[in-house]
Protein backbone atom coordinates (compact mmCIF):
# COMPACT_ATOMS: atom_id res chain seq x y z
CA UNK A 1 0.00 0.00 0.00
CA UNK A 2 0.93 3.55 -0.68
CA UNK A 3 0.59 6.40 2.14
CA UNK A 4 -0.28 9.46 1.32
CA UNK A 5 3.52 10.35 2.66
CA UNK A 6 4.87 8.25 0.58
CA UNK A 7 4.46 10.41 -2.53
CA UNK A 8 6.06 13.45 -0.91
CA UNK A 9 8.89 11.67 0.58
CA UNK A 10 9.55 9.94 -2.81
CA UNK A 11 7.44 12.32 -6.00
CA UNK A 12 10.03 10.13 -8.51
CA UNK A 13 9.04 7.28 -7.47
CA UNK A 14 5.22 7.50 -6.38
CA UNK A 15 3.90 9.67 -8.52
CA UNK A 16 0.93 8.70 -10.40
CA UNK A 17 1.29 8.04 -14.19
CA UNK A 18 0.03 10.55 -16.85
CA UNK A 19 -1.91 9.12 -19.83
CA UNK A 20 -2.88 10.98 -23.00
CA UNK A 21 -5.93 9.39 -23.29
CA UNK A 22 -7.48 11.45 -25.94
CA UNK A 23 -4.97 11.38 -28.31
CA UNK A 24 -3.51 7.89 -27.93
CA UNK A 25 -5.90 5.98 -25.58
CA UNK A 26 -4.36 2.73 -26.30
CA UNK A 27 -0.43 3.87 -25.01
CA UNK A 28 -1.99 2.67 -21.47
CA UNK A 29 -2.44 -0.78 -22.10
CA UNK A 30 0.32 -1.42 -24.99
CA UNK A 31 2.51 -0.11 -22.72
CA UNK A 32 1.85 -1.79 -19.88
CA UNK A 33 2.07 -5.11 -21.60
CA UNK A 34 5.18 -4.51 -22.93
CA UNK A 35 6.95 -3.58 -19.45
CA UNK A 36 5.13 -6.75 -18.01
CA UNK A 37 6.68 -8.98 -20.70
CA UNK A 38 10.05 -7.52 -19.91
CA UNK A 39 9.73 -7.80 -16.47
CA UNK A 40 8.67 -11.30 -16.44
CA UNK A 41 11.49 -12.40 -19.10
CA UNK A 42 13.75 -9.99 -16.90
CA UNK A 43 12.83 -12.28 -13.37
CA UNK A 44 14.69 -15.23 -15.19
CA UNK A 45 17.26 -13.41 -16.13
CA UNK A 46 18.08 -12.49 -12.64
CA UNK A 47 17.74 -16.05 -11.67
CA UNK A 48 20.40 -16.99 -13.51
CA UNK A 49 22.34 -13.87 -12.19
CA UNK A 50 21.92 -15.18 -9.02
CA UNK A 51 23.06 -18.45 -9.92
CA UNK A 52 26.34 -17.27 -11.12
CA UNK A 53 26.36 -14.88 -7.21
CA UNK A 54 25.41 -17.57 -5.16
CA UNK A 55 28.63 -19.55 -6.67
CA UNK A 56 31.25 -17.02 -5.08
CA UNK A 57 29.53 -15.59 -2.03
CA UNK A 58 26.74 -16.68 0.58
CA UNK A 59 23.45 -15.18 -0.07
CA UNK A 60 19.99 -15.88 1.62
CA UNK A 61 16.73 -16.55 -0.11
CA UNK A 62 15.53 -13.33 0.13
CA UNK A 63 18.53 -11.29 -0.87
CA UNK A 64 19.32 -12.72 -4.84
CA UNK A 65 18.53 -10.51 -7.32
CA UNK A 66 15.37 -12.18 -8.57
CA UNK A 67 13.43 -11.65 -5.31
CA UNK A 68 14.60 -8.17 -5.28
CA UNK A 69 12.62 -7.87 -8.28
CA UNK A 70 9.67 -9.85 -7.35
CA UNK A 71 8.74 -7.60 -4.38
CA UNK A 72 9.67 -4.17 -5.47
CA UNK A 73 6.79 -1.71 -6.41
CA UNK A 74 9.62 0.65 -7.97
CA UNK A 75 9.79 -0.47 -11.36
CA UNK A 76 9.62 1.97 -14.02
CA UNK A 77 9.09 1.80 -17.55
CA UNK A 78 9.82 4.84 -19.79
CA UNK A 79 9.55 5.95 -23.89
CA UNK A 80 12.93 7.41 -24.32
CA UNK A 81 12.98 9.85 -27.44
CA UNK A 82 16.20 10.88 -29.04
CA UNK A 83 15.59 14.29 -30.38
CA UNK A 84 17.26 14.82 -34.20
CA UNK A 85 20.13 16.67 -33.73
CA UNK A 86 21.13 19.27 -36.36
CA UNK A 87 23.31 19.12 -39.09
CA UNK A 88 26.35 21.03 -37.95
CA UNK A 89 26.04 18.95 -34.91
CA UNK A 90 26.10 15.90 -36.64
CA UNK A 91 29.11 16.95 -38.62
CA UNK A 92 30.92 18.12 -35.73
CA UNK A 93 30.34 15.47 -32.96
CA UNK A 94 29.37 12.63 -35.22
CA UNK A 95 32.17 10.52 -34.25
CA UNK A 96 31.43 10.68 -30.73
CA UNK A 97 30.36 7.58 -29.84
CA UNK A 98 28.24 9.11 -26.63
CA UNK A 99 26.84 12.17 -29.07
CA UNK A 100 23.12 11.47 -28.47
CA UNK A 101 23.52 9.57 -24.73
CA UNK A 102 26.28 10.26 -22.61
CA UNK A 103 28.17 6.88 -20.92
CA UNK A 104 26.97 6.44 -17.93
CA UNK A 105 25.35 3.49 -15.79
CA UNK A 106 21.82 3.17 -14.55
CA UNK A 107 21.45 2.98 -10.56
CA UNK A 108 18.86 0.29 -10.42
CA UNK A 109 19.20 -3.37 -10.41
CA UNK A 110 18.40 -4.62 -14.28
CA UNK A 111 17.32 -2.60 -17.09
CA UNK A 112 15.57 -3.71 -20.08
CA UNK A 113 15.14 -2.36 -23.53
CA UNK A 114 13.86 -2.88 -26.87
CA UNK A 115 15.80 -2.05 -30.07
CA UNK A 116 15.72 1.25 -31.31
CA UNK A 117 12.99 2.44 -33.73
CA UNK A 118 14.09 5.58 -36.16
CA UNK A 119 12.12 7.97 -37.62
CA UNK A 120 11.91 11.27 -40.03
CA UNK A 121 8.99 13.76 -40.31
CA UNK A 122 7.22 11.11 -38.51
CA UNK A 123 7.85 8.32 -40.96
CA UNK A 124 9.69 4.88 -39.01
CA UNK A 125 13.02 4.35 -41.72
CA UNK A 126 16.14 2.39 -41.15
CA UNK A 127 18.85 4.29 -39.34
CA UNK A 128 20.93 5.61 -42.34
CA UNK A 129 24.23 5.15 -40.87
CA UNK A 130 25.09 1.89 -39.45
CA UNK A 131 27.50 3.34 -36.69
CA UNK A 132 24.82 4.63 -34.48
CA UNK A 133 23.46 3.09 -31.69
CA UNK A 134 23.44 1.98 -28.48
CA UNK A 135 26.95 0.89 -27.46
CA UNK A 136 28.33 -0.82 -23.92
CA UNK A 137 31.88 -0.78 -22.62
CA UNK A 138 32.75 -4.48 -21.55
CA UNK A 139 34.76 -5.48 -18.16
CA UNK A 140 37.88 -5.51 -20.52
CA UNK A 141 37.37 -1.72 -21.49
CA UNK A 142 36.38 -2.85 -24.60
CA UNK A 143 33.78 -0.49 -26.64
CA UNK A 144 31.05 -3.18 -28.49
CA UNK A 145 27.88 -2.19 -30.32
CA UNK A 146 25.02 -3.82 -28.90
CA UNK A 147 22.74 -5.24 -31.71
CA UNK A 148 19.30 -6.70 -31.54
CA UNK A 149 16.32 -7.24 -33.51
CA UNK A 150 12.94 -6.21 -32.84
CA UNK A 151 11.50 -9.45 -31.59
CA UNK A 152 14.59 -9.33 -28.79
CA UNK A 153 15.08 -7.79 -25.30
CA UNK A 154 18.62 -6.46 -24.28
CA UNK A 155 19.14 -6.59 -20.62
CA UNK A 156 21.69 -4.27 -18.73
CA UNK A 157 23.06 -4.71 -15.05
CA UNK A 158 22.90 -1.60 -12.74
CA UNK A 159 24.99 -0.35 -10.16
CA UNK A 160 22.97 -1.61 -6.93
CA UNK A 161 23.00 -5.15 -8.41
CA UNK A 162 26.97 -4.48 -8.51
CA UNK A 163 26.97 -3.31 -5.48
CA UNK A 164 24.59 -5.87 -3.77
CA UNK A 165 26.74 -8.79 -5.44
CA UNK A 166 30.08 -7.58 -4.32
CA UNK A 167 31.05 -6.71 -7.81
CA UNK A 168 30.27 -10.09 -9.05
CA UNK A 169 27.93 -9.11 -11.56
CA UNK A 170 29.20 -5.56 -13.25
CA UNK A 171 26.75 -2.36 -13.95
CA UNK A 172 27.11 -2.06 -17.42
CA UNK A 173 29.00 1.60 -18.74
CA UNK A 174 26.84 2.80 -22.15
CA UNK A 175 26.24 5.19 -24.58
CA UNK A 176 24.13 6.17 -27.38
CA UNK A 177 25.82 7.28 -30.51
CA UNK A 178 24.27 9.68 -32.60
CA UNK A 179 23.92 9.03 -37.23
CA UNK A 180 26.32 11.34 -38.81
CA UNK A 181 26.05 13.13 -42.41
CA UNK A 182 23.55 14.41 -44.70
CA UNK A 183 21.17 11.42 -44.39
CA UNK A 184 21.15 11.48 -40.75
CA UNK A 185 19.24 15.54 -40.92
CA UNK A 186 16.21 14.97 -39.44
CA UNK A 187 16.34 11.52 -38.21
CA UNK A 188 15.14 10.78 -34.40
CA UNK A 189 15.24 7.64 -32.35
CA UNK A 190 12.64 5.92 -29.87
CA UNK A 191 12.91 3.08 -27.72
CA UNK A 192 11.37 1.84 -24.44
CA UNK A 193 13.08 0.99 -21.26
CA UNK A 194 11.91 -1.35 -17.85
CA UNK A 195 14.25 0.17 -14.93
CA UNK A 196 13.77 -3.02 -12.99
CA UNK A 197 14.88 -1.55 -8.98
CA UNK A 198 14.18 -2.39 -5.21
CA UNK A 199 11.59 -0.90 -3.12
CA UNK A 200 12.20 2.21 -2.40
CA UNK A 201 10.92 1.82 1.44
CA UNK A 202 9.64 -1.41 2.45
CA UNK A 203 11.57 -4.36 4.03
CA UNK A 204 11.13 -8.20 3.99
CA UNK A 205 12.83 -10.78 6.32
CA UNK A 206 12.64 -14.18 5.21
CA UNK A 207 12.42 -16.50 7.72
CA UNK A 208 14.21 -19.94 7.31
CA UNK A 209 12.21 -22.04 10.00
CA UNK A 210 8.95 -20.64 9.05
CA UNK A 211 9.38 -20.50 5.59
CA UNK A 212 7.69 -17.22 5.66
CA UNK A 213 8.66 -13.36 4.61
CA UNK A 214 7.77 -11.30 7.01
CA UNK A 215 7.51 -6.93 6.88
CA UNK A 216 9.93 -5.42 8.33
CA UNK A 217 10.21 -1.49 9.04
CA UNK A 218 12.32 0.19 6.21
CA UNK A 219 14.37 -1.94 3.31
CA UNK A 220 18.10 -1.65 3.72
CA UNK A 221 20.49 -1.95 1.36
CA UNK A 222 24.12 -3.06 2.26
CA UNK A 223 27.68 -1.67 1.20
CA UNK A 224 30.51 -3.04 0.97
CA UNK A 225 33.83 -0.74 0.63
CA UNK A 226 35.13 -2.62 -1.25
CA UNK A 227 33.08 -1.47 -4.41
CA UNK A 228 33.38 1.50 -7.43
CA UNK A 229 31.06 4.29 -8.56
CA UNK A 230 31.87 3.89 -12.59
CA UNK A 231 33.85 6.86 -13.67
CA UNK A 232 31.23 7.59 -16.33
CA UNK A 233 28.94 9.36 -13.28
CA UNK A 234 31.65 11.59 -11.70
CA UNK A 235 34.62 11.86 -14.30
CA UNK A 236 36.84 10.00 -11.84
CA UNK A 237 36.58 6.06 -10.30
CA UNK A 238 36.08 6.52 -7.11
CA UNK A 239 35.49 4.05 -4.05
CA UNK A 240 31.66 3.88 -3.03
CA UNK A 241 33.01 4.22 0.78
CA UNK A 242 33.79 7.93 -0.41
CA UNK A 243 30.22 8.40 -0.51
CA UNK A 244 28.64 5.96 2.06
CA UNK A 245 30.96 5.29 5.29
CA UNK A 246 31.75 1.15 4.65
CA UNK A 247 29.31 -1.37 6.01
CA UNK A 248 26.78 1.52 6.04
CA UNK A 249 22.86 0.76 4.79
CA UNK A 250 20.63 2.80 3.13
CA UNK A 251 17.25 2.54 1.34
CA UNK A 252 17.40 2.18 -2.41
CA UNK A 253 15.27 5.64 -2.01
CA UNK A 254 18.44 7.25 0.20
CA UNK A 255 20.49 5.66 -1.86
CA UNK A 256 18.92 7.32 -5.39
CA UNK A 257 18.67 10.37 -3.56
CA UNK A 258 22.16 10.57 -2.61
CA UNK A 259 23.85 9.30 -6.12
CA UNK A 260 21.63 11.72 -7.88
CA UNK A 261 22.64 14.73 -5.51
CA UNK A 262 26.37 13.85 -5.99
CA UNK A 263 25.98 13.77 -9.61
CA UNK A 264 24.41 16.95 -10.00
CA UNK A 265 26.66 18.81 -7.77
CA UNK A 266 29.46 17.54 -9.37
CA UNK A 267 28.04 18.62 -12.74
CA UNK A 268 27.20 22.48 -11.49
Amino acid sequence: MITLALPRRYPSYCGANIWPLAALPELEVAFKALGKLIFDVGLMVAYHCDQYVSRGMKMRKDEGLEQILLRSRCHKGRLLYYFPAQLSNHEENGDSMSSWCGWHTDHGSLTGLTCAMFKRNDVEISCPDSAAGLYIRTRSGEIVKATFGENEIAYQIGETTEILSQGYLCATPHGVRAPKGKEASGVDRSTFALFMQPDWYVNRRWDEKLNFLFNCRDEKLKFSEDVYIHKEVFNAEVLLFQLIPSNDSLTFGEYSEMLLDKYYHEKT
